[in-house]
Order: structure tokens, then C-alpha cells, then sequence
């Protein structure tokens, strides 16, 4: 198998797992990118690809750079919170102003996620960016377990750390303190770990040059009316007199 089908073979194996276990096979089939140039660790995006014949198709991205940091669970986890949006663009009532909402929080809960904004317990459950930990018994942590029995692996990491390895050990030694979030074990399987005694090499990414609020926005424009709004980058708007995706102009 070539190393584009490796990864994205897994990843597909995972959305497909958890579809099942998690959502009973109702959510919709996605596009699945790996971007590494935001140290976000996933994102969706609602009708983002197009193919030839006009159907549309949202895009559910991964950042790599974490593959090197966190375990099998951590790294899925991501893949779930972003699922958990696209049942919501689908099946729910997502909100522009916030994305992460009380609807997309309960059922973050339901599937075994609990989303907060500092990533641990006793944090804001709803906001513009969340962070979420994993429920030490819920129903991700057990078809985690399933999947993992399918011989699932992450084998191609990004050698450019979005963050310093001391980040997330410092996150994970405070989860494990306060005991309400399941932890991973430091197995031979995570890869920073086995980085140390194999030789891989793996540097941190410069940070991010920052910017204005104002800087980062962008215009969307309505191909039928011309209505033009300004948004975030990551904003996916529908014109509300056309009913139409809205494209950056």
C-alpha cells in the first residue's frame, strides 16, 4: 500500500467505525484532508469540495503534527469532535456566532467527549474554541477500543511539532490528577515516545506570527445577489434571500 493510502486508509477505517458505533451510520460521507498549517487539531467544513457533476461534499480536516504527540485515543478523539459537527450541519441547528453551541456540546457528552475550553475538567462547556477530554467509561473510549482491535495505526507523522511534547504531557499529567477523564498509557505505540530511542527526528514549528482579529477576516460574496458579509477564515456561509453557499470575494 503506498503511503497516501496508508494514511488515508486509516483515517476512512476510523470515520467509518465510528459512523457506526457512535452516530448508527446516519452521518453522510465526507472528503477527509490532512493540513498541517494550523495548529488546530481539526476542523469542518460544510460543503467545501465540489465535484465535477456539482454534487457538494464537506471536508473534515486533520492536522498531522499532532499524530507525533498524542495517542491513538487522543488523535481519534479529534476525529469524533469534528463528526460531531458534521451530524450537527446535517442533522442539527449549528450557530454562526457560535460554533461550538449547547446543542453541539450535549452531544459531544452523549458520545463520550466532554467538551471544555481549557481541555479539562471544570472548563466552559460551549465558545468560539473548545477543547474537549475523553470520558474515562463513555461510548468513545469503548468503540476506541473496538477499533483499535482492527489493527488501526497512524504509521507517517508531520516532523514539525505544532507545539513543544512538554504542552501536551503537562495536559495529560492534569488529567490524570483530577481523574474524571480517561488517560492515555505511555505505550511504545505513541510516537514521541518512540522517537527518542529510534532516531526520528522531529523539531518544533516556529510559532505563528500574529495577527489582528481584523486581519484574519475575509469577504464572502453571493454568486446570485452579489450580498457580500465579512467572516473568519473557517466560515462557511449560505446566502439566506438564495439559499446558497456564499465563496470568499
Amino acid at each position: 500500500m503506498t503511503p497516501t493510502l496508508e494514511i488515508y486508509t486509516a483515517l476512512q477505517t476510523a470515520f467509518d467505525h465510528f459512523n457506526d458505533k457512535l452516530f448508527e451510520g446516519k452521518l453522510p460521507q465526507c472528503l477527509i484532508t490532512l493540513r498541517s498549517s494550523s495548529r488546530a487539531y481539526g476542523y469542518m467544513h460544510k460543503d467545501r469540495f465540489v465535484s465535477v457533476d456539482g454534487q457538494h461534499i464537506d471536508e473534515l480536516g486533520i492536522n498531522p503534527g499532532y499524530f507525533a504527540l498524542q495517542s491513538i485515543e487522543e488523535v481519534m478523539a479529534t476525529v469524533v469532535h469534528e463528526m460531531v459537527h458534521h451530524w450537527q450541519n446535517h442533522f442539527g441547528t449549528p450557530s454562526e456566532s457560535m460554533p461550538h453551541n449547547k446543542e453541539w456540546a450535549d452531544k459531544m457528552e452523549a458520545v463520550g467527549l466532554m467538551p471544555s475550553d481549557t481541555g479539562l475538567p471544570g472548563g466552559k462547556r460551549t465558545g468560539r474554541s473548545m477543547n474537549d477530554f475523553i470520558l474515562p467509561d463513555g461510548p468513545f473510549i469503548h468503540a476506541c477500543a473496538e477499533l483499535k482491535t482492527k489493527g488501526i495505526r497512524l504509521p507517517w507523522l508531520d516532523s514539525r511539532l505544532p507545539v513543544a511534547p512538554e504542552v501536551v504531557a503537562s495536559k495529560r499529567e492534569e488529567l490524570a490528577v483530577s481523574g474524571q477523564a480517561y488517560v492515555s498509557e505511555v505505550r511504545e505505540e505513541v510516537p514521541i515516545e518512540r522517537a527518542a530511542v529510534t532516531g526520528i527526528k522531529l523539531d518544533v514549528a516556529p510559532p505563528a506570527p500574529r495577527t489582528s482579529a481584523a486581519a484574519q477576516r475575509i469577504r464572502q460574496v453571493c454568486p446570485t445577489c452579489k450580498a457580500k458579509a465579512w467572516t473568519g477564515p473557517e466560515v462557511s456561509l449560505s446566502c439566506g434571500d438564495c439559499h446558497v453557499p456564499m465563496s470568499e470575494g
